[in-house]
């Protein structure tokens, strides 16, 4: 079967559905944010001064800035990070201007040794321009902060000095440094030292050893002796007590480990991720929007902290070998991004600046507390971005809003294969294929049709009526992965669909095209149809030649 992933998704999910009813992050819910973020961002670039980033929201509706030279300061790579995430989701050549604009001021960064924060600074705006444009220059000042992050490395106690701001630490590790060793990792796969590896994974075996606690807990900052790497002091800087968890810092590590294990496939890391998730989980409210820390008697939801780790979760399930963890992990951020994206924590009504509500920066000293914080709404962005990229579509009750473009060259014979999950137990959808030149108004113009029917069966379009060669029922919250064979010259389709217990059954044979259908030489479109959004789900469409396919007769 095609798309094993999306299925291990579709069951977590359908465990979830039958459980009770809840809501599902989906297409709709992602592009009505999308829509709020682009709102924001395009206010926030015409309002705030280049060389200016903002940080955290104001009670009179601006932002607080932090300067582009600011040494200390870690958030000046999100809002360009924000604004490349928009043009990757686009493409509009406007956004990626406007991208470029804001991330160019922060080359002055790249020869800055007196922070751990360079990956923060860094990799959400230089290495996501690398990434979308390829341009050299983003490249070269991306290996220059890398050398100027390694320089803090400490070899006797391997772990990078976080910073040197604090006169009562001496060689501290903070829970946030585990985000910024991706800068480290990548640079040593794209010209740089490999030695900055080596550096990037004993800190975050180090972070393991120490700053994570048997039960999957974490502290926030570990003090050690720059000499002789004896530990001085475990505990918290911004959290509510050094026994306690803050929530932020358990995020970053959350992320980070999934992140060294992206880039290493080190074994250690993937367990030591799954650990602290699960602790984590496991702390959670109804809403799953953690308290600022996950110890702490005084209650203060931070927006942040659910966004970095909605995002590292959808990452994460991509890697746990457990059908059951995936369907968990994946399962929680689609909760995580419904809770955020709901007028509870969306500012929809531009109450804020910012596009998230409800975040905490330093609450122990009084700074920031519920407020817009640019790097919870980076990371809910990215999240976003990560959940459009899974594969998972839905269904719509508008043709325009339901079509997706497969491109013009997929002719001859072609095999489309997919899996589908109905989320009624009985509804009238369609997944329809069209021609690329197709304006798709109505189902009239679909070639080849498949149907989720009202009497809950499957069938297809033959022609002139929907038929079907053998019964296949379906049921709410099961999984079917279907085979189309299409051979488009002879105008023919044939449909098999395998239920989620038994042997694959032959629906259409050999059915003829739509005959109201425009000239179909290609399978340019696909269209999921329903009378409300979502009521079925679609995963891992592809499409590919059938060379040797005998043609219909």
């Amino acid at each position: 079967m095609k798309a094993r992933h999306g299925v291990y998704l579709l069951l977590g999910l359908c465990c979830t559905l039958a459980a009770g009813p809840v809501q599902a992050f989906d297409e709709e819910a992602a592009s009505s944010a999308l829509q709020v973020a682009r709102r924001k961002l395009t206010r926030t670039a015409e309002e705030v001064p280049l060389g200016q980033y903002p940080k955290s929201s104001e009670p009179d509706g601006t932002w607080l800035l932090v300067p582009a030279d600011n040494r200390v300061g870690w958030t000046q790579g999100f809002f360009p990070g924000e604004l490349w995430l928009i043009y990757d989701q686009s493409r509009e050549p406007d956004w990626r201007t406007l991208a470029e604009t804001w991330t160019r001021p922060l080359e002055v960064q790249q020869y800055n040794t007196e922070t751990h924060d360079l990956g923060f600074k860094f990799m959400p705006s230089y290495g996501l321009a690398y990434e979308l444009t390829n341009d050299d220059y983003y490249r070269q000042v991306l290996l220059r902060a890398a050398g100027s992050l390694a320089s803090r490395y400490n070899p006797r106690v391997g772990i990078i000095s976080c910073c040197d701001w604090n006169p009562d630490w001496h060689l501290p590790m903070v829970s946030d440094t585990m985000m910024n060793l991706e800068l480290l990792l990548w640079a040593s796969r794209n010209g740089g030292q490999p030695g900055w590896r080596d550096m990037a994974l004993n800190h975050a075996l180090r972070t393991l050893a120490d700053i994570v606690r048997p039960d999957g807990s974490t502290y926030h900052v570990v003090d050690y002796d720059p000499d002789t790497g004896a530990q001085l002091f475990r505990g918290t800087f911004q959290g509510y007590s050094d026994t306690s968890t803050w929530a932020r810092g358990h995020a970053w590590v959350i992320y980070g480990f999934t992140m060294v294990y992206r880039y290493t496939r080190d074994p250690r890391m993937l367990e030591a991720a799954q650990r602290v998730t699960d602790y984590y989980l496991g702390r959670l409210p109804e809403d799953t929007v953690p308290n600022w820390d996950l110890d702490a008697p005084i209650p203060q939801k931070d927006s942040s902290t659910a966004a970095a780790v909605a995002s590292a979760l959808l990452e994460l399930s991509n890697y746990v070998p457990d059908a059951d963890k995936k369907a968990v992990y994946w399962n929680a951020a689609l909760r995580m991004l419904d809770a955020l994206s709901s007028p509870a924590y969306l500012d929809t009504e531009d109450t804020s600046p910012g596009i998230l509500l409800h975040a905490v920066g330093h609450l122990p000293a009084g700074q920031e507390v519920d407020v817009s914080l640019i790097y919870g709404d980076y990371y809910f962005l990215e999240a976003i971005r990560r959940f459009q990229r899974s594969g998972i579509w839905s269904s719509q009750p508008g043709f325009a809003a339901g079509t997706r473009t497969l491109g013009s060259g997929n002719t001859g014979v072609q095999v489309a294969e997919f899996d589908v999950m109905p989320r009624a137990q009985t509804l009238d959808g369609v997944i329809g294929h069209a021609d690329s030149s197709a304006r798709v108004t109505s189902r009239s113009e679909f070639a080849l049709s498949l149907r989720l029917s009202p009497a809950g069966v499957f069938d297809a379009y033959d022609g002139t009526r929907y038929a079907a060669t053998n019964a296949v029922p379906y049921e709410a919250n099961a999984i079917y992965h279907v085979r189309i064979l299409a051979d488009l010259p002879a105008g023919r389709y044939s449909v098999w669909i395998k239920p989620p217990s038994g042997p694959e059954v032959l629906l259409a044979d050999r059915f003829a095209f739509r005959s109201s259908a425009p000239v179909t030489d290609d399978l340019g479109q696909l269209t999921l149809k329903s009378t409300a959004a979502g009521e079925f789900w679609v995963v891992g469409h592809t499409l590919r030649p059938a060379p040797g396919a005998r043609p219909a007769e």
